[in-house]
This record gives structure tokens, C-alpha cells and sequence, in this order.
């Protein structure tokens, strides 16, 4: 079987599983949305070491993903569990919804301080960045004059990138052996498969 790489991937450590590259490309396709959008953002725990644990995370996803659906967002996400000297055990999440909604996505999706999500991590003592798509064609006008989005949209040429970005997941860099979960995902697979290990 062919071999995935992808920039991202070549300049953290290579690739950490193929499997779950696959898996987590297989998101990006088949998903019925008429406006999609891809968000990623980096989810921190400000507990102590001793109470850290992947449940917290994940609770975290579930909380963001039942605020937007209550809204009439759709979403899909995947996410991948690591362990760094800067960070602590944080996760990264990307987010795929349907711009075509009730509401802007942007609503909910956002780093306002007064917003749900700053209000909704402060309480559970959790902090989150929002990482924005490094590549120009994300920009307003598709330009580097162009104003910087907190999102990537898929059409074109953009899917192309949007597969690299995602690719972030996947890379060997912060890659923790002794996790007994690296990889985890929404229930939108058709296996209807919620985790999947490396």
C-alpha cells in the first residue's frame, strides 16, 4: 500500500500512523455539507498533573459539538491526544461544520473573551487556541493582502490543503507511547467507529 506524507508531517518527525491519516482524511469527503468549514483548535488542561486525564478532553469536544448542533450546526470532528514539554497532555481537535446553518458558526467558534467557549473551558480551569489555516487561499480573496480567517473552506483547490492541515494530527512530533489512546473522532465513520488507537 502506498505510503501518505505530507509537508506538515516531514517537518515534525514523519508519520505516526497511516491508518489513522486515512481515517482522518476519509472526514473531508462524503459529508453533505453545502458550506464546510474546517476549524482547529489546540485544548489545554490547567489541572493538576495527577488529574489529567483524556475523559476531561473529551468532554470538552462534546460540550462544543452539543452547543452547536442546539443551534442547528452540524459537525463532525477528529482529534489527536499529545504530550510536550510546552503544552502538557493537550489535544488537538478539528472541527468540521456546516456554514449552511441557522447561525455563523463563527458564534459559537471564536476567542471572544466574554464568549461561550473562553466562559465554557474557564470553568472546567481549561484554556484553548484557535489555530487559523496558515495558507494564503484561506484569506479573504484568496491573497496575502487578505484579511486572515479562523477557518479553512474546501472548495477546489482548498480540499487539497485542508487534507494537509489535518495531516497536523498524524505527525510523529508529541506523540506520547505510554497513551493507550492517541486517536479519537465523532460517530460519523461508516463503521460507526468513535476511537481508534494507533
Amino acid at each position: 500500500m502506498r505510503k501518505d506524507t505530507t509537508s506538515i508531517v516531514e517537518r515534525n518527525g514523519g508519520m505516526h500512523s497511516q491508518k489513522a491519516y486515512r481515517q482522518i482524511k476519509a472526514m473531508l469527503i462524503g459529508h453533505g455539507y453545502t458550506a464546510p468549514r474546517l476549524y482547529h483548535l489546540v485544548l489545554m488542561d490547567g489541572a493538576a498533573e495527577s488529574a489529567l486525564s483524556p475523559q476531561r478532553f473529551q468532554g470538552v469536544i462534546q460540550a462544543i459539538c452539543r452547543k452547536l448542533r442546539k443551534v442547528g450546526v452540524p459537525v463532525r470532528w477528529r482529534a489527536c491526544l499529545e504530550r510536550d514539554d510546552a503544552k502538557g497532555l493537550h489535544v488537538h481537535l478539528f472541527l468540521l461544520v456546516d456554514a449552511n446553518a441557522t447561525i455563523n458558526p463563527d458564534q459559537v467558534i471564536n476567542t471572544k473573551p466574554a464568549g461561550w467557549l473562553q466562559i465554557m473551558f474557564a470553568a472546567r480551569f481549561m484554556s484553548f487556541h484557535l489555530s487559523q489555516p496558515k495558507a494564503d487561499m484561506h484569506r479573504i480573496g484568496g491573497t496575502i493582502e487578505g484579511k486572515r480567517l479562523n477557518y479553512a473552506t474546501l472548495a477546489g483547490c482548498k480540499l487539497a490543503d485542508c487534507e494537509n492541515w489535518l495531516s497536523y494530527l498524524v505527525k510523529r512530533r508529541s506523540k506520547a507511547d505510554d497513551l493507550r489512546v492517541t486517536y479519537f473522532s465523532s460517530r460519523d465513520t461508516k463503521a460507526k467507529q468513535a476511537i481508534f488507537s494507533s
